[in-house]
Order: C-alpha cells, then sequence, then structure tokens
C-alpha cells in the first residue's frame, strides 16, 4: 500500500515530538534537586563583603557546603543546614582569600554522609591586598532552622581553646566531646561551630583551657529550633533560643518540611554536622549579627520573581505538556485530512 506524502510528514513529526518530550522528561527529572547560583553572576568581580543568593533544595537534604575551588584546591566557606529557596545562601568575605579567579562549588549532602558536588560560577575576587586577612568579619553560614533537628551554634569568645561535651539522659540521642579553637585577641569576631543534633534534652560541661573551673548546662532541642550557646571564658557560658537568619520565613518559604521523604534527621546527625574539608570556622561576634554587614551585591533576595538560571541546574519547565498538546492537535488534524482525502479517492 503506497503512503500518501502527508503520511510521511506526520511520521516526521511524531520521531522529532517523541524525542523532544524525552528531553523535556530529563528536565523534569533534575529538578529532583535544584542548585541555582543567581549572585554573583558568572565571570563577576567582586571584593569585600558580598551575599550569595540562589537556590539550593534537594530530597533526603542534610546540609549544602560552599567552597572555592583555586590553586590551593577546595577552601571552604560555609555550611547551612536548610534547603534555600531564592535567598540568602551564604555571606563571604572575599578579603580572607587571595585575589585570584576562582570556581564555586556548591556540596550537595544527604542524611547518609553522600554528596554530589555542584558547579556554580566562576568568581574574580580583587581586593587589591598584599595578603588576604586572616579572620573574616561576618559569619558566613547562615543561621536557618533546619527542616529536621535542632541546630546549635556554639561559640568561643575566650582567648582560650574551649573543650566542649554534649551528651542526653534520652536514649538514641546525639553526643560528643570536641575542641573549639580560640578567639585570637585581633580578631573582631568568635569562633564557632554548628551541630545538628536530634531533639533531646541535652547536658554537658564547658570549660576553657587552663581554667580550674568550667560550666555546666542543660537544655531541651526542640525540632526545627535554633540555639546560640556563647562561652565568653571562666565559668559562664549563655544559651538562648534564636530565630536564626531574619529571612529564614522568606528563604524557606513554599518547603514543605513535613515531607519526611525529603527531609529527615541523620541517625548520627552529631558526626555528620561537622564540615568536612573546612578548617575551623569564625563567626561575628554575638553583638553584632553577621546579617547586618553591608554588602557588595546588587539584586539581593529582597527579589520577589523566580530566580533565572543564571548558572546550575535546569529549572522546571513547562515545555513537555505543550509539546504533548501541540502533537495531539497535530495528529488530530493530519488524521482528518487523510481521512477526508480517502473517502474522496473512493468516491
Amino acid at each position: 500500500m503506497n503512503k500518501h506524502p502527508l503520511q510521511y510528514v506526520m511520521i516526521a513529526l511524531a520521531v522529532i515530538l517523541t524525542g523532544l518530550v524525552g528531553r523535556g522528561s530529563s528536565v523534569l527529572a533534575q529538578e529532583e534537586g535544584t542548585v541555582v547560583i543567581a549572585t554573583p553572576a558568572d565571570g563577576a568581580t567582586v571584593s569585600g563583603l558580598i551575599t550569595v543568593t540562589g537556590v539550593v533544595d534537594f530530597p533526603d537534604f542534610l546540609k549544602y557546603e560552599i567552597f572555592l575551588s583555586g590553586g590551593a584546591g577546595l577552601i571552604w566557606a560555609a555550611t547551612t543546614y536548610a534547603p534555600v529557596i531564592n535567598g540568602d545562601l551564604a555571606m563571604l568575605d572575599t578579603r580572607t582569600f587571595a585575589d585570584g579567579t576562582y570556581q564555586m562549588i556548591i556540596r550537595k549532602v544527604n542524611t547518609d554522609s553522600n554528596y554530589t558536588d555542584f558547579t556554580g560560577p566562576t568568581l574574580i575576587i580583587d581586593n587589591g591586598l598584599t595578603a588576604p586577612l586572616p579572620f573574616p568579619e561576618v559569619e558566613t553560614s547562615l543561621l536557618y532552622p533546619p527542616p529536621a533537628g535542632a541546630l546549635m551554634r556554639l561559640r568561643n569568645c575566650s582567648g582560650n581553646p574551649l573543650e566542649f561535651d554534649y551528651t542526653s539522659p534520652d536514649g538514641f540521642c546525639s553526643a560528643d566531646d570536641l575542641w573549639i579553637h580560640h578567639k585570637p585577641q585581633e580578631s573582631p569576631i568568635c569562633t564557632y561551630v554548628d551541630i545538628l543534633l536530634i531533639p533531646c534534652e541535652y547536658r554537658g560541661t564547658a570549660i576553657g583551657m587552663g581554667e580550674k573551673r568550667g560550666a555546666s548546662y542543660s537544655f531541651e532541642a526542640e525540632n526545627g529550633k535554633v540555639y546560640e550557646l556563647s562561652y565568653p571564658g571562666g565559668d559562664r557560658l549563655f544559651i538562648g533560643e534564636s530565630l536564626g537568619h531574619p529571612r529564614a520565613e522568606t528563604d524557606t518559604g513554599g518547603l514543605d518540611f513535613n515531607d519526611p521523604a525529603r527531609y529527615q534527621v541523620a541517625p548520627d546527625a552529631n558526626n555528620a554536622a561537622t564540615p568536612a574539608a573546612a578548617p575551623a570556622p569564625t563567626s561575628a561576634s554575638s553583638s553584632a549579627p553577621a546579617e547586618a554587614a553591608p554588602t557588595t551585591t546588587a539584586g539581593s533576595s529582597d527579589q520577589s520573581d523566580p530566580l533565572l538560571p543564571v548558572s546550575g541546574e535546569d529549572i522546571e519547565s513547562r515545555m513537555p505538556f505543550m509539546i504533548v498538546a501541540l502533537a495531539v492537535i497535530v495528529f488530530l488534524i493530519g488524521g482528518g485530512i487523510v481521512a477526508a482525502r480517502k473517502r474522496g479517492s473512493t468516491v
């Protein structure tokens, strides 16, 4: 049976549309782990204090880490324990890095401690300094309430290394004994570490090296809460519940933290919470919130429009549905034309 020329056109359209639908499906699949860096832009020259903005959200979320890759390898920049949608991802003091070109790397860490690295934009740091500053002036890691577990930020504002232990009378809770570097006298900020806790009652001691007496403490860590602990030295330790970053509600807005398949506490969250391949992070002093520091990046996260994929994985596309609808219309019209020609040829 000879085929009508229009049938060849329809077959060709079917092949093309099938291929396009397949491509569209792969775009949707990439939505399982979205990373978009809105600012700084790829190839931007930056200096001073900057805010990294964008999107980081993926299933089985534990945390994301930001590194800068340069001649010295990966340099840790920030760690955050909550997904962010169209908001602030980190604060960076670029003066603590040598002038030069860097690649931003965003590490997506799952609750089983497995991770994948995403390549972000290229940055050109130009502060005109003969040497990098030894200490940043801001807390680079932003305090967002975690979707699962409780977040504890521990600051050592004393001049001595701090030994800090925490445990719980309840079963299957977090526990550890760690040392935190001292705050150098010339540093404007305190040394800090973030710890993700399984919600439980916690107690322990904090004592500076060389101190005769330490501080004993206890507090109840609740799910989704942020706690700030500051050690000024001696037998004092200040504990308080915190609202975290002032943009927490808007930057994590729209996320369903009740989805257990997407956000859950890691059984060994106390171990997984320690930043991998990172030097001891430092923070802003408790009297000067890092969020108040000025930034040099424009078009920050106050915008309400969806972020464009300046760099990052593909965002969700409606193209597959449009293609399928177009294919149905083409086949209906083409089928009608072929049927009409056949009826005309038989008359």
